[in-house]
């Protein structure tokens, strides 16, 4: 995930226990390669290996030399600043949250090749989120990894300049370093699972509406994976949240549950319902020692995606406002 060169790149893979057999030509040229999983043997008790493209066609050595060449060559898309210093994931999994966010868009309009290039890239991310995230999430995130591999191999040639943000966020993930499962590290690996949740789903609709059966229960299942791992990630930080919205004084509920009526008439039955309502309460009173202005920022957060898949709408609304106001995700 993430690899900007040749030597990252098997580095990687050896990082990740594979065995490697490279191709070598006279001249010291790499020509191509092939990895094997340890367990995997033949009779004869040797290894099997596969060469890069006959696991998936964008693993070919030219296609990742491709995303080499598009990271060096090309001109990185506007940042918002330095990159996250090593031991400041939380930083790096906003940024992820941003640009899964962005790819979305992409994901639902854009075209085939694209598209095909956001696909993989995120599955770049989610190899780096897996990575670097903490025991209680990592299981559920490997897993949400391996599906989505088998979601984004494509015979569509991608064109890899144009995920360039995706990519760089698995880069930063990956810089970061580990994250841990509590305060703002918790809070903001929940936040980027719930964001990865939607443009997984997306993916699975479009692959789906494309014909691409196996594509799309593969990430339909990625998404089953990322649901078990937003609730581990979730539980600390949302409890929190709950915990604090239920001890508002009441006045301030009130409050809260009319901005909520003006700003959501259709859904905010449905979300006084919810058990994640207290927490959404507490954001909205959050917001209100900011510049925004909650009622327009809530209306705003419903509309950025569609909320049908949400099996919590206070929830998802509560981690959107969080990132868009650049409001802590823990809480005191």
């Amino acid at each position: 995930a993430g690899a900007w060169g040749e030597e990252e790149f098997f580095e990687r893979l050896a990082a990740a226990g594979l065995l490697i057999r490279r191709r070598v030509a006279p001249s010291g040229d790499l020509l191509g390669y092939k990895v094997a999983l340890p367990g995997d043997r033949n009779k004869d008790g040797e290894p099997v290996f596969y060469a890069g493209a006959r696991l998936a066609p964008d693993l070919s050595l030219p296609r990742v030399r491709e995303r080499w060449t598009t990271h060096h060559d090309q001109p990185a898309a506007p940042h918002p600043g330095p990159s996250p210093a090593p031991g400041d994931p939380a930083v790096a999994r906003r940024r992820a949250t941003t640009a899964a966010r962005k790819a979305l868009v992409v994901i639902e309009h854009g075209p085939d090749a694209v598209v095909a290039a956001h696909i993989a890239a995120t599955g770049e991310v989610l190899d780096a989120l897996a990575l670097t995230s903490a025991a209680h999430t990592r299981h559920a995130l490997h897993e949400a990894a391996r599906a989505f591999e088998r979601a984004s191999r494509s015979h569509i040639r991608a064109e890899r300049g144009h995920a360039r943000a995706l990519r760089r966020a698995a880069r930063e993930l990956i810089h970061a370093g580990p994250a841990l499962g509590r305060g703002e590290d918790g809070a903001t690996t929940a936040m980027v699972i719930d964001m990865l949740f939607f443009l997984i789903t997306a993916t699975a609709h479009r692959h789906a509406r494309h014909h691409h059966a196996q594509q799309a229960a593969a990430a339909h299942q990625a998404a089953d994976h990322l649901r078990a791992a937003y609730r581990a990630a979730a539980a600390g930080p949302l409890g929190a949240l709950r915990h604090r919205g239920r001890h508002l004084p009441r006045p301030v509920q009130r409050r809260q549950a009319a901005v909520l009526r003006r700003a959501l008439p259709e859904v905010a039955e449905r979300i006084l319902a919810e058990p994640g309502w207290p927490a959404l309460a507490a954001t909205l009173t959050d917001l209100e020692t900011t510049p925004h202005d909650p009622a327009a920022l809530l209306t705003d957060a419903a509309g950025q995606r569609e909320l049908a898949s949400a099996h919590s709408l206070s929830d998802v609304l509560t981690w959107r406002l969080r990132h868009t106001a650049d409001l802590p995700s823990d809480t005191p």
